[in-house]
């Protein structure tokens, strides 16, 4: 009987979609960050108004742009390159099942909500940081949400494609045997191509 061993789940052999939105969320986070919250956006566009003072419409487009305080550029360019190397190492970890990983995303996720919210207000103004909070409220659940969720867990439990790994290494084992016996290599028919 089996009663006294209860088997788990079956192995995941493939990243979640959990993680996948995990990783794209963050991803769009960083963009957010650096684009909206820290600056670099009406940077570019108060550098759009310098050249295109002189064009008729253009002049009154951007008048309408309500954009104000940005944060200095000291503090904008070594914020970027402190992001841009754990953002890119962590994305790349949570596919790999990384399981240290998964934590420090979270914090990243709830941190950069909380930035990225401070930082819209200070540059749009306090309405649109209203308008905007919701969309960095719902990046960093997904984010959460798909790294917590059953499948994501699973996955960072696992150690990610370890599973993966083994039953390859297995499958590869057993080729090595039974070639190894003398036995030939079937090959299904309509599949003679792909023989060795």
């Amino acid at each position: 009987m089996n009663g006294f061993d209860s088997p788990g789940p079956a192995p995941l052999y493939d990243k979640p979609h959990s993680v996948d939105l995990a990783q794209v969320m963050m991803v769009f986070q960083y963009f957010m960050l650096v684009s909206v919250s820290l600056g670099l956006g009406p940077r570019l566009l108060g550098w759009v108004e310098d050249q295109s003072h002189d064009v008729p419409g253009v002049a009154e487009l951007e008048a309408a742009l309500p954009v104000g305080t940005t944060f200095p550029i000291a503090i904008v360019l070594p914020l970027i390159a402190i992001l841009t190397v754990p953002y890119a190492i962590i994305v790349f970890q949570l596919g790999r099942g990384r399981r240290g990983t998964r934590a420090f995303a979270i914090l990243f996720a709830v941190g950069n909500t909380l930035i990225g919210i401070i930082g819209v207000s200070r540059t749009y103004g306090d309405v649109t940081a209203l308008v905007i909070a919701p969309i960095w409220i719902v990046m960093g659940l997904c984010v959460v949400g798909g790294l917590a969720s059953r499948s994501g867990r699973q996955w960072f439990a696992q150690d990610g494609w370890a599973p993966w790994y083994a039953r390859y290494e297995m499958d590869q084992e057993d080729r090595r045997r039974y070639v190894s016996r003398g036995g030939r290599r079937r090959v299904p028919a309509g599949d003679e191509d792909s023989a060795d």
